[in-house]
């Protein structure tokens, strides 16, 4: 475990020098994916300042769901989220099959190279907008916040298990992104309150594809508001995550060489 943990603190050192040696670039980059990640609840701001709303969620609680998305985003894409791309590249330029020849599992050695300081500005972006939001909702009590951080884990755990499944198909399906344009589509749904799903949809975000652990279920932890569902939501995220573990080493048994 040692070992591991001195592994990634080493790659997240060399890829934060890497980044620094430009640091304009670095501070821009930051800005622009803060930016980006921003839409979602400036068009909720907008929504609820021309008088129409989610029925049953303010405008502050509303923006909480897509302020706590970015932080377990901001969790996520820094750490591992890398790996989707990174695997990619290394396939198609026929360097993967290095891993294969170090004493660690290839996907630890992937998230260990894959560590992307940019992203850190949606958790930046993410704890301010949430800080926001709760100075006028008010401050949640212990047991709110426990509950909010053992959501959270669920929600990076459903990350993780998403990120590992598009690193597995793109091990042969190589260079398709469409993958990854997919998940964003899907995971999109999970930063608004589940009033905007029709009705038997609601069910299935719970299960089989929990959406709503993404971030409804923590951010209601903070308000207080109901989770129930919430231990369907933890199993499935386990069972996901279990299973896109074993999509990876079956897939990476029909790794082909670039050399042919």
């Amino acid at each position: 475990m040692r070992s591991l943990l001195v592994l990634h603190l080493s790659g997240i050192r060399l890829a934060l020098a890497t980044r620094m040696a430009d640091r304009l670039d670095f501070a821009a980059s930051l800005f622009v994916m803060l930016g980006i990640e921003m839409i979602p609840s400036l068009l909720t701001v907008l929504l609820y300042r021309n008088g129409l709303s989610f029925p049953g969620w303010t405008i502050h609680e509303a923006v909480l769901i897509q302020s706590v998305f970015m932080m377990a985003k901001g969790i996520a894409y820094p750490f591992f989220g890398g790996v989707v791309w990174n695997t990619a590249e290394m396939i198609r330029e026929g360097t993967f099959e290095l891993l294969l020849l170090k004493p660690r599992h290839p996907l630890l050695l992937c998230i260990a190279k894959t560590f992307d300081a940019e992203d850190l500005g949606k958790l930046f972006g993410g704890t301010a907008l949430t800080i926001w939001c709760l100075a006028h909702v008010g401050l949640p009590n212990a047991w709110q916040m426990a509950a909010f951080v053992g959501l959270l884990l669920v929600s990076l755990v459903l990350f993780g298990a998403s990120i590992v499944t598009m690193s597995s198909l793109l091990i042969v399906w190589v260079g398709n992104f469409r993958v990854y344009e997919i998940f964003d589509t899907i995971a999109s749904l999970g930063q608004f309150p589940p009033v905007v799903l029709p009705k038997g949809l609601r069910k299935a975000a719970e299960a089989g594809l929990p959406i709503l652990g993404l971030s409804v279920l923590p951010a209601s932890a903070l308000l207080g508001k109901s989770v129930e569902g919430w231990p369907w939501v933890a199993l499935s995220s386990v069972m996901l995550l279990t299973l896109a573990l074993v999509l990876w080493n079956h897939l990476l048994r029909r790794l082909s060489s670039a050399g042919g």
